[in-house]
């Protein structure tokens, strides 16, 4: 009998425990996973300056010999890939922008709000450019997307991958 008392007063113990109001509450807003991106406020008149976040360096893949060096501006967030090189009215022959990304897919960009022509160039995870698009046009919304799967996408000044004879096959690499 004093078993039985102290097994029902064990599952009362419990019961109680449970039903406490120590429960975590239900967020009064929903929890959206989708991060509304936020964007400075530049424009043509207040375009974003140039930072230097690194050096990236396209070496020829059949003499190693380096082609080229630029310095880089890094874009790996959502907010710095979907401006890019938005509102620059200009950029130096030795700057460039270099957009990471999390793996291998298909990339595609285009030119909207941007006034500089460019060469954009597709880099796989080994750091070979799988792909490479000369002399874009400068504000055109054309979808240029990679042939193959990217991880890494470069954007410099039109006519240096002829100026250098940078090629897809080619390699780079980035300190």
């Amino acid at each position: 009998m004093k078993t039985n008392l102290i097994y029902f007063l064990t599952i009362c113990s419990l019961l109680i425990a449970c039903n406490s109001n120590d429960k975590p509450k239900k967020p009064s807003k929903p929890n959206n996973s989708k991060k509304e991106l936020k964007f400075n406020d530049y424009s043509y008149e207040n375009p974003p300056e140039f930072r230097k976040d690194g050096e990236l360096k396209f070496y020829d893949i059949n003499t190693q010999e380096e082609l080229f060096k630029i310095d880089t501006e890094v874009a790996s967030t959502d907010e710095s890939r979907a401006r890019g090189l938005m509102f620059r009215k200009e950029m130096l022959e030795n700057q460039g922008m270099f957009f990471l990304f999390s793996t291998d897919e298909f990339q595609s960009f285009y030119m909207r709000n941007t006034l500089i022509s460019l060469d954009i160039l597709y880099v796989n995870s080994k750091m070979e450019i799988v792909d490479i698009y000369k002399n874009t046009i400068p504000e055109d919304e054309t979808s240029l997307p990679s042939k193959e799967p990217a991880k890494y996408v470069i954007e410099i000044n039109a006519g240096l991958c002829d100026k250098y004879n940078i090629q897809i096959g080619d390699y780079i690499v980035f300190d």
